[in-house]
């Protein structure tokens, strides 16, 4: 039986355009193939931002909070056109986060009315999580989950299995009784080795009902239906 759902915020909750972004960032000169190309030793630390995409280096660093905004920006803007403002960076790199629907922070607080526990575990930054919580929640984002497991804090980030055992962990939930909703299908993967149910969703669509379903399935009927 399904208890606790955890669920990924950007593409997910959130609406997404990377393309955008890296539009945007590309605009200002920078070399985008550079920030997003993963290295090419095989023992890289490595998050996801979306479906197909993964990152390392200094933008994994600053993924899980190893290097603060402010050095950030200035790191985007010596590769960046000369005279490119921090505003002009922060709002390149913000441009990717669209809009985060209503009906899905509803369909959250119904599943905490309903019993069962709900947390965020989200590959995030400082600049974008606070830019989220400026525009997209009308109420403190603590008002529709029991935890927020972000990777900024955690040090760590998805797909990496360490950050799915740290959430087991601290919900104290077994595996099989929590439900992970991702729009990557290597995050979900990485879950699932560890047991814990998935559901990869589609960006840019309504997903109530596959949760629902997910949500309300037993155990042996999971196993019917995969």
């Amino acid at each position: 039986m399904i208890k606790a759902i955890i669920f990924d915020l950007g593409g997910v909750l959130i609406d997404v355009d990377m393309n955008r972004c890296f539009h945007n960032i590309k605009a200002l000169g920078v070399d985008v193939d550079s920030l997003t190309k993963t290295s090419s030793e095989s023992n890289a630390p490595v998050s996801t931002v979306c479906e197909g995409i993964t990152i390392s280096g200094a933008l994994h660093e600053y993924q899980i909070g190893k290097i603060p905004t402010d050095k950030f920006i200035t790191m985007i803007q010596q590769i960046s056109t000369p005279g490119t403002t921090r505003q002009q960076v922060l709002d390149a790199w913000n441009s990717c986060l669209l809009t985060l629907p209503k009906y899905k922070l509803d369909f959250v607080k119904q599943l905490r009315n309903e019993g069962y526990a709900t947390y965020l575990l989200s590959n995030t930054n400082d600049a974008h999580w606070k830019y989220i919580l400026e525009t997209s929640f009308p109420e403190p984002a603590e008002n529709y989950f029991d935890k927020l497991f972000l990777s900024q804090e955690m040090g760590m980030a998805k797909p990496d299995t360490e950050i799915y055992a740290e959430v087991l962990r601290q919900i104290d939930t077994p595996a099989d009784e929590c439900l992970f909703i991702d729009d990557s299908s290597a995050n979900c993967k990485a879950a699932e080795t560890l047991g814990i149910h998935t559901y990869n969703a589609p960006i840019h669509t309504d997903w109530r009902e596959e949760v629902r379903e997910k949500a309300s399935l037993s155990p042996l009927m999971e196993e019917i239906f995969r």
